[in-house]
């Protein structure tokens, strides 16, 4: 069986043990690489399923946990609190909702013309699972099932995406038992919401075809490289799919000068837009480069990750993925090839560098700052927490309460020397990683030797792990990261519910606004725990806190005062019933109120925030909104380019939507279509 590679950083879900404690609570209740060939598929023929998934509206009633204090916060918290007034002309005409069976869908001869004009590269849909639904016994079955939950296969075909929420569409999916994806499945396979056709692009022509394409027949246009999405952005049911997952070219630049520019870099990456996290660092690692990839292997770095900000163990030294970008080539909507920077299309190149991917445009390649490699200082810590005889109440932990105000404590000092940190806050136990690019490995111990000290001298504590290490090669700090203990807080192949807030500055500064900040996350944990959510916080100071100059991008200008992203999350798994599902969403969307009320006019990363978020244009890109949309109706105008909350999202109306509950619209998912000659 093929050993789970998603690592500890997976931006975000709870630890596998709430899913388990769900289930259990269910039962009883110049140096080049060339472009990568593509391995071949088999046929599938189309089916409906019966497969159940329905994941109700957030507004239906959950149990509240009965605390005096998360009422108060809950209370206080604005509905919709801004700096700046948000443009109330949000939103874009929907322009592009063709689907099967309507007068303006491409007829078979035109699919055919169309297929050809890319070379044969239009593909009919397999979802990956569906050999699963002919028998489970079967070896291609077995295979499935050994690497369900690891994100590289998943990442492998078109067929699936990381997350089970956006293969579905309502009651049509083709998902599996994600802890027990070989036994036996009921019902029949569909399609869900991922495209009956998608093309596998190699070249920026193929997607300027397809571009031309879509406007032409007004139909919905998807893009989707690994899928490793918290939103469903990468898909859309009954849509035109652009894969880009095999566009993997890689270049080193020792020095490079972008088009139309006087500026000189040295050290510059280039990437296709297929190009994985995994797939950077072991180019990049020999060549003695680092480069600000997250902490996940299978994420693609020039898509939402690239687009939308970025963040991972770097990020305090070096800043986000787009603080690093010199050069874009993409596709516009109007089907232009184009190389983008600071000098040829300032206002794009702006807005593309945090504003959002599947929104300006389609990247083909990306071109960035690399930063010479240096050893990667780590202090690992691990713990299990003492468990009270009566039931847990994290409000009155005094263990959960004191580890979360020392961490608060060291913070700034932290954020001061480049220190990133991955801290997991579990009903149980805790896992905290503080990682730095330095090489005076005596100067970290020192920085952080009262919040080891602290750490070690607790009384009560079952250590597991407390060390220090140094990592000469970024790829041995991820395979670090692959440990059985820290990995299993990073799964895929699951659903997930997930709400992100940014944690300020100021509320790291004084004895008082430390206090409300541990009060705030206990809460979320209390609530999360009682309502099946799980649980855990988990607690990430990875943004580019010591790079407050937010001029040259367009990513939401809270990121540059965060000391903590706060993420709560929960998962589900298909055997569970869908009103379980549906409390585990609500109560995930609930339980980060605490955090929003002590952060007014605050907000979240746009890639790890709450799907459900209603003040969502305030939230995800704060006051660089209305800019941001002035760019998108310049080079979009039309709306080619949409996804779920996204700048110029179309809204609830848009029918292309239908498959998101909080739509309330009746889902309509895939319509099966058979091959293109």
């Amino acid at each position: 069986m093929t050993p789970e590679r998603e690592p500890l950083m997976s931006e975000k879900t709870a630890g596998l043990e709430a899913a388990e404690r769900i289930e259990q609570w269910t039962a009883s209740d110049d140096v080049t690489r060339p472009t990568e060939a593509r391995s071949s598929r088999t046929p599938w023929t189309n089916q409906v399923v019966t497969v159940a998934f329905c994941l109700a509206a957030l507004c239906l009633p959950i149990a509240i946990y009965k605390s005096s204090l998360f009422s108060g916060l809950w209370a206080s918290s604005p509905l919709h609190s801004s700096q700046q007034p948000i443009n109330a002309d949000a939103q874009l005409a929907s322009n592009y909702t063709c689907i099967p069976g309507q007068s303006c869908w491409p007829s078979t001869t035109q699919w055919s013309a169309f297929n050809q004009s890319i070379g044969g590269n239009l593909k009919v849909t397999v979802p990956w699972a569906a050999p699963c639904y002919a028998g489970s016994t079967s070896k291609e079955c077995q295979s499935i099932g050994s690497t369900y939950m690891d994100g590289i296969s998943r990442t492998g075909q078109y067929g699936s995406m990381e997350f089970l929420d956006w293969e579905a569409c309502g009651v049509s999916s083709c998902i599996l038992n994600s802890f027990q994806p070989t036994s036996p499945v009921s019902g029949q396979c569909s399609l869900g919401r991922l495209s009956t056709y998608y093309v596998e692009a190699t070249k920026a022509e193929d997607i300027s075809t397809t571009l031309n394409f879509v406007r032409e027949h007004g139909i919905r246009i998807s893009i989707k490289n690994t899928g490793h999405d918290y939103f469903g952005r990468s898909n859309s049911a009954n849509s035109l799919a652009v894969w880009t997952h095999n566009m993997k070219d890689t270049k080193y630049h020792k020095t490079f000068q972008p088009q139309g520019c006087k500026t000189q870099y040295e050290n510059v990456g280039e990437i296709g837009a297929g190009v994985q996290a995994h797939e950077a660092w072991e180019f990049f690692d020999p060549l003695g480069m680092h480069v600000t990839v997250g902490a996940v292997e299978s994420v693609g770095l020039a898509g939402g990750f690239g687009q939308g900000g970025g963040h991972g163990p770097l990020g305090p030294s070096y800043g986000l993925m787009v603080d690093q970008a010199i050069e874009f080539d993409l596709v516009t909507a109007d089907g232009q090839l184009r190389t983008i920077n600071e000098c040829t299309d300032p206002d794009l190149f702006w807005a593309m560098r945090g504003g959002g991917g599947s929104t300006y445009g389609i990247l083909t390649s990306y071109k960035f700052q690399l930063h010479p490699a240096v050893p990667l200082q780590v202090y690992s810590f691990e713990a299990y927490f003492p468990m009270p005889e009566r039931d847990l109440d994290i409000t009155e932990s005094k263990v959960h309460r004191d580890i979360i105000r020392a961490l608060a404590q060291n913070q700034t000092i932290f954020a001061n020397n480049g220190i990133a940190g991955y801290n997991f806050i579990l009903p149980d136990h805790i896992i905290t990683l503080q990682v730095v690019p330095i090489t005076d490995a005596a100067a970290f111990k020192n920085i952080t030797s009262q919040w080891h000290d602290f750490l070690t001298a607790y009384p009560g504590l079952n250590i597991t792990e407390s060390k220090y290490y140094t990592f000469d090669k970024f790829a041995d700090w991820h395979a670090f990261t692959e440990s059985p203990s820290i990995s299993r807080n990073g799964p895929v192949g699951l659903g997930l519910a997930e709400a992100g807030r940014f944690i300020p500055k100021k509320l790291f500064s004084t004895p008082t606004e430390i206090e409300s900040l541990v009060n705030a996350v206990v809460t979320a944990m209390q609530f999360s725990y009682t309502n099946r959510g799980g649980g855990s916080a988990q607690l990430y100071a990875t943004g580019p806190v010591n790079h407050p100059d937010n001029s040259k991008t367009g990513v939401n200008p809270m990121w540059r005062d965060a000391m903590w992203e706060v993420i709560m999350g929960g998962i589900w798994t298909s055997n569970l019933a869908p009103a379980v599902r549906t409390q585990i969403q609500n109560t995930i969307s609930a339980s980060i109120q605490p955090l929003k009320a002590i952060t007014p006019g605050g907000g979240c990363y746009l890639n790890e925030g709450d799907w459900t978020e209603e003040n969502w244009q305030q939230t995800f890109f704060g006051s660089n909104y209305n800019r941001l949309l002035e760019v998108k109706k310049k080079y979009d105008p039309t709306g080619l380019f949409n996804c779920w909350k996204c700048v110029g999202w179309t809204g609830y109306d848009d029918p292309m939507y239908s498959c998101y509950t909080q739509s309330k619209k009746v889902p309509n998912p895939t319509i099966p279509l058979g091959p293109v000659g």
